[in-house]
């Protein structure tokens, strides 16, 4: 029977309030794409915001799905994730991370990351299906890209091309500064 691996951050009280999970028990995929695909999917988006592009091109954002259900507390991010392991893992790959951007947020968030949309049908419908099991008022829907990063500046996902045109350009300026921290180009003081 295949597992799904996590972090080790899991088990031990962390200041990182994400927690990481993949098929492999090395967590190779996750690594690589920080590496690979985040950092110049967001280093793509800060650039053409300094060059002050009145269309951003989506490159990786495009082909970037999550996922999302949104759970609890942790313990049911990792029930359900032990559901879709006795359920449905064998003979997929699955990556993805759980936890939350704010520590003190009252929920948590069961994250899976695929590129490909038949897959993120598959996914959806599966995650669902689990979910239903743990928490049958849990909240499971799917979106494109970092939702922190792209949604303020372009509007709603489903209405992205490619190309797609700045709609709020004003958060223009917050929004190179949050990269800048997010990238550790520049340490908060």
């Amino acid at each position: 029977m295949r597992r799904i691996y996590l972090d080790r951050r899991v088990w031990r009280d962390s200041r990182d309030n994400w927690v990481s999970f993949e098929s492999d028990p090395k967590l190779q995929i996750t690594k690589t794409n920080i590496y690979g695909r985040c950092v110049p999917c967001i280093a793509n988006l800060y650039q053409q915001l300094q060059e002050g592009k009145e269309a951003i091109e989506l490159k990786e954002a495009y082909h970037c799905w999550k996922v999302v259900a949104v759970l609890k507390d942790k313990e049911e991010c990792l029930e359900v994730l032990e559901q879709y392991e006795e359920r449905f893992l064998e003979g997929h790959y699955v990556k993805g991370k759980f936890g939350s951007s704010q520590p003190s947020a009252t929920s948590k968030v069961l994250m899976f990351h695929v590129e490909e949309e038949a897959e993120r049908n598959r996914l959806f419908e599966e995650l669902h299906a689990c979910v239903q099991k743990v928490n049958p008022e849990a909240k499971v829907f799917y979106q494109r890209a970092c939702a922190n990063l792209y949604y303020d500046l372009l509007g709603d996902w489903r209405d992205w091309k490619e190309v797609t045109k700045i709609k709020n350009p004003a958060i223009r300026p917050m929004l190179i500064e949050r990269i800048k921290k997010l990238l550790y180009w520049e340490k908060e003081g």
